[in-house]
């Protein structure tokens, strides 16, 4: 082939090329034409085809300049090896930049985990089609755990749920079926350290493209802090509820919209309203609704204390103070007692009146007796100040003295017997064994007359009352000697049990071993070394006669009408070792009147003592 032919067919060559890529050529500089300024390349096929088409165009240039040297299989060579280098140029440069989005996305996924993992959350996405959960890397951490590297299955994940919670894994699992597509459920997952971790799980499904099925996705968030918090506040609401329940006044508390927030046990008694009333949420006027006390009960937690009479006729004395949310509360205290033994003196005051304004009426004929009966109701009317002064000392004195003499009493009693025991070790020298002992028995001594004052106090107030019930006397008496057994032997007194088998009695069991318990106690303590006490029992007309006798040193006649009244005690030489505040007797006389029965003592000095005393016995069938 000559050069014209061969020139001839070169141009053909860029003609077509020419038409393979259009506007790769615009221009022709000597006799070969150059890549034009075509628009920015924006896909790699787009710059791998341009890189390939310069290369291209750069060897037929040279074909072009030196087709004279070069025959036709060498530059096909020259434009294969163009090609190769073009494509491993761009090889190359994408695989750096898949490197780079990788690492990118490495960074992406650390800095997303450490931030679920701080909030203390993570993720779930459950595969339907597959049945396997994917748990990220934040819900191993919650749990203490180590991420697997297959994903779970429901079965492992229920098998690290809560027993009680396991209805919640099935709530997810049901998420697909409901309307909603969708779940909302809080359950509990086991630690690694065998702890139990609160969760709040959410998510909704997720239908994925081209019909790959569903999933679903959500996100757990621990917490087990705000549960521990409200266990903590309900115990403490529980426990404060309970010691409101426990106290003897009412008690009701409002919120500032006056509804109800809390109300005991005695509030509603008192009120007579039922439990479905007196719930939190009640308003005031539906809770004292029927109450008959709606008007009179106080709301004004800045006025003074006011008394109120319940329909039921007891008598209420409210206290009224303010919360600092705006509420208030209310502490009913019953003083029916009080306001009974207030209309009896007034009933008595007005007896009085009466009696004065009718001899006022017949002073003309009896003038001197007229002025005496005046003064008479001076001198009454100064007493009863004194008198009502006297009981409200009285009452006060009794409820402290419950509380402030009983409780430093019980731990004097406690330690001086922990002290006597030498619980902790031997106390050192042995006389403190001997004072431990005397701590023990004066606070013991002490402790019973406080409560025989008390009891003395709560009967003459007609504050005490009896439960009776059909009592066999046999157990009661067997009781008492137990407690008194000690005692005996260190008397060295003997005991004996007389009294058989008898019917039963209607009777207050307490009541009964307590006038027991008295008479067997003075019985023992009034007999010298050797005597002997004995109790015995006989029916009669309806009732049971219970004697104790003792081989005592006896009472004078002179001072039996002296036994069986507060604080009266006989004095001799052998009472003088043994103090006392004289309310046995007493306490005995009058328990045993309350069953309307009678206490008698027989005596002889020298000889022994003989008390007994009657009770009903019961009905039979």
């Amino acid at each position: 082939m000559d050069l014209g032919k061969r020139g001839q067919k070169n141009m053909n060559l860029v003609a077509t090329f020419r038409e393979k890529i259009p506007g790769a050529m615009s221009r022709e500089t000597d006799g070969a034409e150059l890549p034009a300024k075509t628009s920015e390349p924006t896909t790699w096929a787009q710059k791998l085809t341009l890189g390939v088409s310069a290369v291209a165009l750069a060897a037929m240039n040279g074909a072009l300049w030196w087709q004279e040297g070069l025959s036709r299989p060498l530059m096909l060579s020259a434009l294969a090896s163009a090609a190769c280098l073009g494509l491993g140029y761009a090889l190359i440069r994408s695989n750096e930049r898949k490197s780079e989005a990788q690492t990118r996305a490495a960074d992406n996924q650390q800095r997303f985990d450490m931030a679920f993992a701080g909030a203390r959350c993570g993720i779930w996405d459950w595969d339907i089609t597959e049945n396997r959960v994917y748990w990220s890397k934040a819900m191993f951490d919650m749990l203490g755990r180590r991420q697997p590297a297959t994903r779970m299955t429901p079965a492992e994940i229920k098998a690290l749920t809560h027993p009680e919670d396991v209805e919640a894994i099935d709530e997810i699992i049901a998420a697909p079926e409901k309307a909603s597509r969708s779940y909302d459920t809080s359950f509990r997952l086991q630690h690694e350290d065998g702890s139990w971790i609160w969760v709040h799980a959410k998510g909704q499904v997720w239908s994925g493209p081209r019909n790959t099925g569903d999933r679903v996705i959500g996100l757990t968030i621990d917490i087990s802090e705000q549960r521990n918090a409200e266990a903590s506040a309900q115990l403490a609401t529980d426990r404060l509820s309970d010691a409101i329940d426990s106290i003897g006044e009412a008690f009701v508390l409002f919120d500032k919209d006056d509804t109800l927030l809390a109300c005991n046990d005695k509030f509603q008694e008192f009120l007579q309203i039922d439990a479905e009333r007196a719930t939190s949420g009640t308003t005031r006027a539906a809770l004292f609704e029927d109450t008959g006390v709606a008007d009179a009960w106080p709301s004004d937690p800045d006025a003074a204390a006011k008394e109120i009479r319940l329909p039921s006729g007891r008598w209420l004395q409210i206290s009224t103070r303010s919360t600092a949310d705006g509420g208030h509360v209310s502490v009913g205290t019953d003083i029916s007692a009080i306001k009974a033994q207030e209309e009896a003196l007034t009933s008595h005051q007005d007896q009085l009146q009466s009696t004065v304004t009718d001899l006022e009426m017949s002073k003309s004929k009896l003038q001197d007796q007229a002025g005496q009966l005046v003064e008479l109701a001076e001198k009454y009317a100064a007493e009863k100040s004194r008198a009502e002064a006297a009981n409200r000392s009285k009452s006060e004195f009794l409820a402290n003295m419950s509380h402030e003499l009983r409780t430093p009493l019980n731990a004097i009693i406690g330690f001086s017997q922990m002290m006597e025991t030498q619980l902790f070790g031997p106390l050192g020298a042995p006389k403190y064994d001997e004072y431990a002992t005397d701590i023990k028995a004066s606070g013991e001594h002490l402790l019973d007359v406080i409560n025989d004052i008390l009891d003395m106090s709560k009967i003459e107030a007609g504050r005490l009352t009896l439960e009776l019930e059909q009592l066999d006397i046999a157990d009661a008496v067997r009781d008492a000697l137990r407690l008194v057994a000690g005692r005996a032997d260190i008397a060295q007194v003997r005991l004996n049990n007389e009294t058989g088998d008898q019917p039963p009695v209607l009777a207050d069991k307490r009541a009964v071993k307590q006038v027991l318990l008295n008479l067997l106690s003075n019985a023992v303590k009034f007999t010298e070394t050797g005597g002997e006490v004995k109790i015995t029992a006989e029916v009669s007309d309806g009732w049971l006669r219970v004697a104790v006798a003792d081989t005592g040193i006896g009472i004078p006649a002179a001072h039996l009408s002296k036994l069986g009244k507060p604080f009266e005690q006989v004095e001799s030489q052998h009472s003088k070792k043994h103090k006392g505040t004289g309310l046995g007797l007493a306490l005995s006389r009058s328990l045993v009147e309350m069953h309307e029965g009678a206490l008698t003592i027989e005596s002889e000095e020298g000889v022994g003592t003989r008390v007994s005393f009657t009770l009903p016995l019961a009905a039979t069938h």
